[in-house]
């Protein structure tokens, strides 16, 4: 097996590893003992890690090495700022489309997100709701959409972990609410709406960011925080 597909492996491993929150923002990431533990040489994790900063989860630290990023509030919302807007433009591309074959991606997506709802299953509700949002990325068409929205993702998906409650805990009207908004977005585009659908792609993502940044502040204010699941 080449070095570039072991880097690939080794990156999908510990990417899943940040996302799952194994490794705390802030928390030093040792190479040698990374490469040990996936049974790989030096090389793919160094490579690995090089993707992991380009995408954000993780920043290289003068004199100390690689670290999980830790992001402030402030970068927080400008996260969310940015995909919201990169978001709405895809909800645009995809009303100047007119393809009613473009929508079946989001309406599987909604399907399933819907089932994991029904079944209060809200840790597969983040997957369901990723998973939407993939999908009106993709009916876009537009392929710089595709390389950009997917590390904001990533990068939103990181936060939800690291500030929500376990998942037996997660509040399951947050995951209804995330439901909702995608059943509107995609019922405005079914209707030629484009206006509606980008409004709705707005409200829902703001939401959820003035929801996570409260958890936030009040984590770092020492409060003790009921933490409800944002989607």
């Amino acid at each position: 097996m080449d070095t570039g597909t072991l880097a690939d492996r080794v990156y999908q491993v510990l990417r899943e590893r940040i996302l799952q929150g194994a490794y705390q923002p802030g928390q030093k990431l040792n190479l040698a003992q990374l490469a040990r533990d996936l049974a790989v040489s030096n090389t793919p994790v160094r490579e690995a890690m090089a993707r992991l900063e380009r995408v954000g989860l993780v920043e290289t630290v003068p004199y100390c090495g690689p670290k999980v990023k830790r992001l402030s509030p402030a970068q927080v919302a400008d996260v969310f700022d940015v995909r919201i807007a990169l978001e709405e433009l895809a909800v645009r591309l995809v009303a100047q489309r007119q393809a009613p074959d473009a929508l079946q991606g989001m309406a599987t997506a909604l399907a399933a997100h819907e089932r994991v709802c029904r079944q209060g299953d809200t840790e597969a509700a983040l997957d369901a709701d990723r998973a939407f949002h993939d999908a009106l990325v993709q009916a876009s068409g537009n392929s710089v959409l595709l390389e950009m929205l997917p590390t904001l993702s990533d990068r939103t998906r990181l936060l939800l972990e690291l500030n929500a409650p376990r998942p037996e805990e997660r509040d399951r009207e947050a995951a209804l609410r995330g439901l909702q908004g995608h059943r509107r977005i995609l019922e405005s585009l079914q209707d030629g709406n484009c206006e509606a659908a980008a409004q709705a792609l707005r409200r829902e993502l703001t939401l959820a960011k003035e929801h996570l940044l409260r958890r936030i502040g009040e984590f770092q204010a020492g409060a003790e925080t009921p933490k409800g699941g944002t989607f």
